[in-house]
């Protein structure tokens, strides 16, 4: 047999003991990596712990929320008397949405979502998964702020541009990842453009079944812009919104940016997209709220026969006879107690 001739067999038995040898592998490293299908403890991609707070990076395939996720808390008392918190981060609904995996980002507070506080230390018990950091990850923004030299455990403060007006402390940290943390609300603008969407589309249609091509031309006009429009350009309600009744002072139509309002609501039944709330004080006079769009996935964790307080957001104000209130909402959240 001529060297080239071994050659040719070498490889190829070169190629199947490799994949023998990678094969039991792959299923350990699938579990090992994490997966927003899977239920129990979660593998982070990134943690950071504050003193009163901790954010957690998780995969998401589109419907990954805070509300996903529970996490349980092992008390401990140390022989000094001290506190110590064991924290175990995990997933009790799966997500099984479809779009393209994403990383998200959830933020716990201490005391309001574990009831933990006073004098104490914690930990966190997940495991965290090494793979490399994205843009706007928690480790880029670090980054963005902080000079880590390769090979050091130094890390320095990156100089502030002169224009900006210097503070006792080097770097605040917190306003950083407050502003990155921000970004996030991209999918909120995101599902309120889709909510309008779905009100104009509903118009339209309602117009068609009239003959009024008036109308249907000024709605369709409409919907086109909005479909023109980005995500990220889609406005958000003012941070300085009061809630309050006086909608019918809106005109009909858009409502941007959107407004907000607190109702109580009853669940009867699953609640969906068109779906009519309702909501505490309606009568044969309204308000009626058209559900045109929820954050994330609130209506799952809505049980039917409960009443729950909750945040709207009016959207669309419909043509409705009188000044009866009739909108297309965004169902927010819920009211904390």
């Amino acid at each position: 047999m001529t060297g080239k001739a071994k050659l040719h067999l070498i490889l190829p038995l070169a190629l199947i003991l490799t994949a023998a040898l990678l094969s039991p592998l792959t299923p350990l490293l699938q579990a090992q990596a994490p997966d927003a299908r899977r239920t129990g403890e979660e593998v982070l991609y990134e943690v950071l712990l504050g003193a009163r707070d901790f954010l957690i990076v998780v995969p998401s395939n589109g419907c990954t929320r805070k509300e996903s996720f529970q996490v349980e808390a092992t008390r401990q008392t140390n022989p000094d008397g001290s506190i110590h918190y064991i924290l175990s981060v995990k997933r009790k609904t799966p997500d099984e949405c479809k779009r393209m995996p994403e990383r998200e980002i959830i933020h716990f507070n201490l005391e309001k979502d574990l009831r933990i506080k006073g004098k104490f230390t914690y930990s966190l018990a997940n495991r965290i998964f090494p793979a490399p950091a994205k843009e706007n990850s928690l480790y880029t923004i670090i980054e963005k702020y902080f000079t880590v030299e390769p090979g050091s455990d130094h890390i320095s403060p990156k100089p502030r541009p002169e224009s900006t007006p210097s503070r006792e402390t080097a770097f605040d940290l917190a306003a950083a990842v407050k502003d990155e943390i921000e970004e996030l609300g991209l999918k909120v603008r995101s599902e309120l453009k889709q909510a309008m969407l779905y009100a104009l589309e509903q118009e339209i249609a309602r117009y068609q079944k009239r003959g009024d091509q008036n109308k249907v031309s000024e709605l369709k006009e409409q919907l086109k812009n909005f479909q023109a429009m980005a995500d990220s350009d889609f406005p958000l309600p003012p941070e300085e919104t009061e809630p309050t009744n006086q909608s019918f002072l809106n005109p009909d139509g858009p409502i941007i940016p959107p407004q907000v309002r607190e109702a109580r609501i009853k669940v009867s039944g699953r609640l969906k997209q068109g779906a009519i709330l309702e909501v505490a004080g309606m009568t044969k006079s309204g308000p009626f709220y058209h559900l045109a769009g929820s954050r994330g996935d609130i209506l799952a964790a809505l049980k039917p026969g409960q009443t729950y307080d909750v945040y709207l957001l009016l959207i669309f104000k419909r043509e409705y006879f009188g000044s009866i209130p009739n909108y297309y909402v965004y169902l927010a959240g819920r009211k904390e107690k």
